[in-house]
């Protein structure tokens, strides 16, 4: 069920950090064709309006405080918009020069894509449900065969059609009833995350009228398929209520079920693996309250599973008469416990996997007659299947010396536990280990169509020391035949480091345009994120956030020092906090990095966490802490990346904004690039680009994305005078 995984993302609101794309720039001297483009170029210049507050005696100065729009959300102020709109023309005309070598790039991107493709497909009672992909199609189609895997198909639902026509489209869950004659799905079309929820018939075909608009996504049937579950965004884009719609109803007439007072925490919506209960999960940074629905009962009443404490997480699942729960009450961790369902709260307990402070339990999934558990021990995942009830084990060990593997549930009858497994040189790959002969089985490969030879390429797993003597893992990965460690390799280096949540480390096939260049890639597996156990992330938060950047910073001295590449030979990327990262990295330590990638950067800190009217903020305090106490105000204005921009040489710089973003809004990264372009000493290239038709996730469907990851190489390839 990815309980715990599903959970964080809620906390985190961390969307896409890894496929988010970036764009990298050159510097004005790079070449004569940049050259020739900058001459006719004309750079962006914001106004300064003074703009004067004054906070615990300190006086906060922020010229460029006029580019928030007064009617935020919407943004129609012409004087905003026209100077936006002339960013988006200077890097326009900065990269158009290059319009042939960046579909070069693309062609050579999609090279490595296979166009026409599917997913392996789950079996669900008497149908087998997939996606597919066809050579032209942006984005999935979605099918099912009944009985057999060779009968005729029957396409339930075509997100191209539904796309069609619109600037932006991103399909958020998609559920048919237990009877599986109707279809839930929500789609997001600005990029808002402001989801409508519609309904399809799917004997005829047609859509039902019902309509329901607000929803953050997450939708459930009911048992009988009269109705569904939903949670609604509030106008401050919080989901603090969750609804049930019976079908054939005005969503004005839809039931409240649970409203979440408290603005710290949010609200979402899970089901059991055997979808007997709805689970609505109310969530802040650091505690957890669940209550249940059960789906047998004719009478909708949620039920509490135990009160929330500080400090205390929990999700939950179900197999038979007992609930499994994932907590923390004893270490943080994590143990797994079970608990009757005629008695759930915490005084009924009973300890069935203890906690263990080497071991960090990150996930579980119930099966008929199995339990899956994923945890992390040193930072790398394993995962045991537990055969119920004998409680015997088995362990799921991986080959790769760092990679990422996944527990993918499926049905709580299927025959055995999915594994979605890569390594940074082991591309994709769908796994399933079988509960009958405990033999994990290979369902499906990433097929590359432009060829791909593992053994070409390595990858490694190394320590580097930070400031405070804690080691931190980086892994890599670059091209044998291309490398030799003199220092001379350029490298770019991703980073995140916020919310608990670690960056993955998967294949992908857009990195080998870096790698067969000669490149060096590497992931800083930096504190804040949970990548070596929940206290990773403790330790790097609040008070302690700077050890994050001093993470990071010692991360590229490091491969300096071990001469993987040399000082001012780096590209550093991160998006969304990992903006944040890269802000203070270049304020801080701007000589090791030739450019810097800021993809919907959080750079503003200071000044959006002192606005609690901004729709995060006030979840946001248990994860940076209220500058309205005078001791984080003081820290929080330390490493703000848009307060401590100096008077000094920067890298090259590229940063990217969504107008429709709720999560990062667009004028902090318009603000930050307003402030370097006034105080930075150098003549290296800073452009911002602003998607004025999307969110925080960037372009939607595939080839968006793709080409805006084109633009990112095409950047790099520029600055190195790979072009």
């Amino acid at each position: 069920m990815n309980v715990i995984n599903k959970k964080r993302l809620m906390l985190s609101l961390f969307v896409l950090a890894m496929t988010s794309p970036s764009f990298l720039l050159a510097t004005l001297n790079e070449t004569a064709h940049t050259m020739k483009s900058l001459n006719s170029a004309i750079l962006p210049k914001a106004e300064k309006i003074e703009h004067l507050t004054e906070i615990q005696g300190t006086k906060l100065e922020d010229p460029y405080a006029w580019l928030r729009d007064k009617n935020w959300p919407k943004v129609e102020d012409p004087k905003i918009l026209n100077y936006l709109n002339a960013e988006n023309a200077y890097t326009k005309s900065i990269m158009g020069p290059y319009q042939k070598q960046q579909d070069a790039l693309y062609q050579e991107i999609i090279g490595r894509i296979k166009l026409d493709d599917s997913t392996v497909p789950i079996q669900k009672n008497n149908y087998y449900y997939y996606s597919r992909t066809e050579k032209d199609s942006n984005h999935p189609i979605y099918c099912r065969k009944q009985n057999s895997l060779t009968a005729p198909e029957e396409i339930i639902l075509n997100a191209n059609d539904i796309a069609l026509n619109k600037s932006y489209f991103n399909l958020a869950e998609m559920q048919v009833s237990q009877d599986h004659q109707k279809l839930l799905y929500s789609a997001d079309y600005t990029g808002a995350e402001r989801h409508t929820i519609r309904v399809k018939n799917l004997k005829t075909g047609k859509e039902l009228p019902d309509t329901v608009e607000n929803s953050l996504g997450s939708v459930f049937w009911n048992k009988n398929g009269t109705g569904f579950f939903y949670t609604k965004v509030s106008d401050k884009w919080r989901t603090e209520e969750v609804y049930f719609h019976k079908l054939g109803d005005d969503q004005k007439n839809d039931v409240l079920l649970y409203k979440e007072l408290d603005e710290t925490f949010w609200v979402s919506l899970d089901q059991s693996s055997t979808q007997r209960f709805i689970f609505i999960d109310s969530s802040s940074k650091d505690s957890t309250e669940v209550r249940y629905i059960d789906l047998n009962q004719d009478k909708i009443e949620p039920v509490l599973i135990q009160t929330r404490k500080k400090d205390h997480q929990y999700a939950v699942d179900q197999q038979g008469d007992l609930f499994y729960i994932l907590t923390n009450d004893t270490g943080k961790n994590f143990r797994i416990t079970t608990t009757p369902l005629s008695h759930p709260d915490q005084s009924h307990w009973k300890e069935f996997i203890a906690h263990n402070p080497d071991v960090y339990l990150t996930d579980l999934g119930l099966y008929q007659q199995h339990l899956a558990v994923s945890a992390k021990e040193n930072g790398l995942t394993k995962i045991k299947i537990i055969h119920l009830p004998s409680n015997q084990e088995s362990i799921i060990q991986f080959p790769d010396p760092t990679y990422e593997a996944d527990l993918t549930f499926t049905t709580f009858d299927a025959n055995g536990a999915r594994i979605t497994y890569s390594s940074l040189v082991t591309p994709r790959s769908v796994l399933e280990y079988s509960f009958a002969d405990k033999k994990l089985n290979t369902l499906k490969t990433l097929e590359i169509p432009s060829g791909y030879n593992k053994d070409l390429y390595h990858s490694e797993r190394v320590f580097a020391t930070s400031k405070d003597g804690t080691k931190v893992p980086i892994s890599i990965v670059y091209k044998k035949s291309l490398f030799k460690k003199e220092g001379k390799n350029p490298l770019y280096l991703y980073g995140y480091g916020a919310y608990g949540s670690a960056v993955p480390v998967r294949f992908r096939t857009d990195i080998l345009s870096l790698l067969d260049r000669g490149f060096v890639y590497a992931i800083a597996h930096i504190r804040g994120g949970d990548d070596m156990g929940y206290e990773w992330y403790e330790s790097a938060k609040f008070l302690t956030k700077w050890n994050t950047f001093q993470d990071f910073i010692s991360v590229a001295d490091y491969l300096v020092q071990e001469k993987y590449t040399s000082s001012g030979n780096i590209t550093i990327s991160g998006a969304s906090a990992g903006g944040m990262l890269i802000g203070v990295a270049i304020n801080e330590r701007p000589e090791l990095y030739k450019a810097a990638v800021a993809d919907v950067p959080f750079v503003d800190v200071l000044n959006t966490m002192l606005d609690d009217t901004l729709p995060l903020t006030p979840g946001e305090f248990k994860e940076w802490g209220n500058p309205k106490d005078p001791k984080y105000f003081q820290y929080i204005q330390s490493y703000s990346p848009y307060d401590n921009v100096k008077k000094q040489d920067y890298p090259a710089l590229y940063v990217t904004a969504g107008l429709n973003d709720p999560r990062v809004t667009y004028w902090e990264p318009a603000k930050w690039v307003a402030k370097l372009r006034e105080m930075k000493t150098d003549n290296h290239l800073l452009l911002l680009e602003i998607n004025m038709d999307t969110g925080h996730a960037g372009e939607s469907g595939r080839f968006g994305r793709i080409k805006e990851l084109t633009k990112e190489y095409l950047f790099i390839l520029m600055i190195y005078n790979m072009i």
